[in-house]
């Protein structure tokens, strides 16, 4: 980002404007502010709540061992104005525009931190009682559901369903896990460094399935293209995360295979002052190997670089 600002040749406060309140985007705006930015910085998140961290959510908020996971930032103290509950809408370029439900925001370097959205289970939306564990209004929803015991399915034996599974188990809950591979973790992890993952499984209680498909969901029961019918107060879609870049169409943005913001090694798109960083994008790691975004399997695996 400093290159961009050298090049423009001015001394005058300039606008940074972060899309996306998560980890990248926190870093990215303290970053600015340590290493001495003193114009505008703005960090835009769609959810109402103060910018927070999301591992906690499947275990210490999820079991109501913490209320919360906001990040120990004073944004105040920092000078870093926060919009909560504003969700990016769309770019224009050439205005140097950013595009939100509140209306449009201009900057002069705009950095896109919107990370990733969880696959959805085709066929399962607007079913009663299927979840999906991403945010912490997820995990608000979640709570009532571990307190009632229910008979839970997880669908996708990755990361999520692997924490939550661990957290039903301790609130009490039967917990059955359908993987469609025939492994956890198939699609991040090498099979020598995956395979303890089904033992661990039958340790915590929880029942896993591999080589399992679902057939359809409905209430109260999770079908599996066997025949097999799975008693299901509630069911828990873990399959994957794919870049909320979705808002980025028309803007000219270069686009990946699977959706991701394609970057250069300085976190640069193929928008003139506009970078990218974390889970929505894709850029060279290292200075040679080109990272890349896959959703195979139950976990995404994307580029990771040095930050702006």
């Amino acid at each position: 980002m400093s290159e961009q600002r050298q090049e423009a040749g001015s001394s005058a406060p300039r606008r940074v404007v972060v899309a996306g309140a998560g980890m990248a985007g926190v870093q990215t705006a303290v970053a600015l502010r340590e290493q001495g930015f003193t114009g505008s910085v703005q960090l835009i998140g769609a959810e109402p709540h103060q910018p927070y961290d999301r591992p906690p959510l499947s275990k210490a908020v999820l079991l109501g061992k913490s209320e919360g996971s906001a990040f120990d930032v004073d944004f105040e103290a920092l000078g870093i104005e926060l919009r909560l509950g504003c969700e990016v809408t769309g770019l224009r370029p050439g205005d140097h525009e950013l595009d939100t439900e509140d209306g449009p925001v201009p900057y002069d370097v705009l950095v896109v931190a919107t990370g990733a959205e969880p696959v959805r289970l085709p066929g399962a939306e607007g079913v009663p009682g299927v979840h999906l564990l991403r945010t912490l209004d997820d995990a608000e929803r979640l709570r009532p559901v571990l307190a009632r015991r229910h008979d839970i399915v997880v669908v996708g034996a990755g990361w999520i369903g692997a924490e939550f599974a661990t957290a039903a188990r301790e609130a009490g809950c039967a917990v059955t896990v359908v993987e469609a591979a025939e492994r956890p973790l198939a699609g991040a992890l090498p099979a020598e460094v995956a395979a303890p993952m089904a033992g661990w499984y039958a340790d915590a209680g929880a029942a896993l399935r591999t080589h399992a498909r679902v057939e359809r969901v409905e209430p109260g029961a999770v079908l599996l293209d066997d025949g097999t019918r799975l008693p299901a107060g509630a069911v828990v879609v873990g399959i994957g995360a794919r870049p909320a870049t979705a808002w980025l169409a028309g803007s000219g943005t270069e686009l990946g295979a699977h959706g991701e913001i394609v970057a250069d090694e300085h976190l640069r798109t193929s928008v003139p002052d506009v970078y990218a960083v974390g889970d929505c994008a894709s850029f060279p790691s290292g200075g040679t190997a080109s990272a890349c975004w896959c959703t195979t399997g139950t976990t995404p695996s994307r580029g990771r670089g040095p930050s702006p």
